[in-house]
């Protein structure tokens, strides 16, 4: 139907996707890199983020941080979590 908008279900779902996906996808490169160690290059993994850091403050202490570990597999994982979150 002309002039009809199609909604996607919410943004946590797509965030549940990605990270399923990425993690699927560096458990299988993970696999292929071991039966075919000459992929090892599409193996290697770029990391990105903030290294942890804890603040003590005697009482209690927080500790914060976040890193990506991406190779080419999570990449892919990621583009097919996404393609299936648009078929939904």
């Amino acid at each position: 139907m002309a002039g009809r908008n199609r909604t996607y279900p919410g943004w946590q779902l797509l965030l549940l996707l990605l990270a399923l996906g990425g993690i699927i996808g560096g458990w299988i490169g993970d696999a292929i890199v071991k039966i075919w160690p000459f992929l090892s290059m599409l193996g290697h993994v770029q990391s990105v983020g903030l290294p942890t850091f804890t603040m003590d403050l005697q009482v209690f202490s927080l500790s914060f941080g976040f890193m990506l570990h991406i190779n080419f597999f999570t990449i892919i994982g990621f583009v097919l979590a996404w393609f299936f979150y648009q078929r939904l």
